[in-house]
């Protein structure tokens, strides 16, 4: 059943590791918001466009006005051409400010 066809109410039987939680979180920011995406293939190929959909094995980017079936195995590298802060929540994490010491060098003011 692919991602595009999921049902709320069904209740998937495999759990998914915190890497597939990433990587669906990812993919599925970029197909909703129809974000260009740049997909690097571990032959070098790189395609750029809009991801369509994706399931556990198979991502389909609408490329050179063409849509594309593209193997996980095969995708070395995505890189999305927005910002996807969202994904990690920046704004739930805790701040920590950090106030760092001034240093200084008695050797830098020698001319």
């Amino acid at each position: 059943m692919s991602y595009l066809e999921k049902d709320e109410n069904t209740v998937s039987s495999t759990k998914i590791s915190q890497t597939g939680k990433i990587q669906e979180a990812f993919l599925n920011h970029c197909r909703r918001q129809k974000v260009t995406a740049r997909l690097q293939l571990a032959d070098q190929t790189v395609l750029e466009g809009i991801i369509v959909g994706f399931d556990q094995d198979t991502i389909v980017v609408n490329a050179d006005s063409a849509q594309q079936l593209i193997f996980k195995s095969a995708v070395v590298c995505i890189r999305s051409y927005e910002v996807t802060d969202l994904i990690f929540n920046e704004t739930n994490r805790k701040k920590k400010n950090y106030a760092y010491p001034r240093v200084y060098n008695s050797s830098w003011s020698r001319n």
